[in-house]
């Protein structure tokens, strides 16, 4: 039965400092802090304590001293602030630092660049021509074009039969093999009205011009307007195991949801290399580049 509520599950990393306090029941203090973020006030506490005291700053006259207070205990506030994730703001201070120079923030991708700094983000070494993703970590991956079920006019029956059959199928994947949904918003896509049209065109038996130019037309409609100025949202499946096998698991768990029940995907199709390359373009490229490069191609 599905539940009324649901929660995000607490990590698996999670350590001892990461365990929550309340000081008190009411005011400011109801809320409660994680225990690394009461060590932090602490330890900065006394830090500033020691410093305005015992170092040059004890000599520095009072306004130094003030101001030198004043902009610790602020500092001290917002690094020991948390994130939506649960984490202090001191924590992402040497990723910011990493990040500062030019060098860092641009990554050249000319034939004569050097290809280590976009391989390290782009982090795939091959796709197959059936579209299996050779990662460099050593991982396999597939990735699959999916169609769902979600709808906001969804009866209350079976939005309950698409989250109890949605749990069921995430008792059943393995940890060996990682499920990764990705959305995107893309051109429409005109292939299978393209390939009927051009059937329907070998088919004709009178060639009569008018027919010519409204099949014509309907062709400049598909191409120029509908699969170059129209966007939709298109969801994918990546499927990365770590290693051929879990892969293979991964694939069969899916497989066998798809064709036991559409409550969760309707529909799943295999990519191939061809169709995984523009997919992984999006994140890279970008489609206002893809929309131009269409447009380049049909003119």
């Amino acid at each position: 039965m599905a539940k009324l509520s649901y929660k995000v599950p607490s990590a698996l990393n999670r350590s001892f400092l990461d365990h929550e306090i309340t000081l008190s029941k009411g005011g400011w203090a109801a809320k409660p802090s994680p225990i690394k973020q009461l060590l932090f006030f602490g330890g900065g506490l006394l830090a500033v304590l020691w410093f305005s005291t015992s170092t040059f700053v004890a000599s520095s006259g009072p306004v130094a001293i003030t101001f030198f207070v004043l902009w610790s205990l602020a500092a001290i506030t917002y690094f020991g602030g948390l994130m939506k994730t649960k984490e202090l703001r001191i924590q992402r201070v040497p990723a910011f630092l990493a990040y500062l120079p030019a060098k860092a923030r641009h990554v050249f991708t000319r034939r004569s660049s050097n290809p280590t700094a976009f391989y390290s983000i782009v982090g795939i070494d091959d796709i197959d021509e059936d579209g299996l993703i050779h990662f460099s970590d050593g991982g396999k991956g597939q990735a699959y074009l999916v169609v769902g079920s979600a709808s906001y006019l969804l009866f209350d029956k079976d939005r309950i039969g698409i989250l109890d059959r949605v749990d069921s199928f995430w008792r059943k994947v393995e940890t060996t093999c990682e499920h990764t949904i990705i959305t995107t918003k893309e051109p429409q896509r005109i292939y299978h009205q393209v390939a009927n049209l051009e059937r329907r065109n070998r088919t004709l038996q009178v060639r009569d011009p008018d027919l010519i130019e409204l099949q014509n037309e309907q062709y400049d409609i598909l191409t120029k307007h509908v699969g170059a100025k129209f966007t939709s949202i298109h969801q994918y499946l990546l499927l990365k195991g770590k290693n051929a096998g879990a892969l293979r698991k991964g694939h069969q768990i899916l497989q066998a949801e798809v064709g036991g029940s559409t409550l969760m995907i309707k529909e799943a199709t295999m990519l191939d290399c061809e169709e995984v390359q523009p997919m992984l373009r999006v994140f890279y490229q970008g489609i206002d580049d893809d929309l131009r490069n269409l447009k380049a191609s049909l003119n």
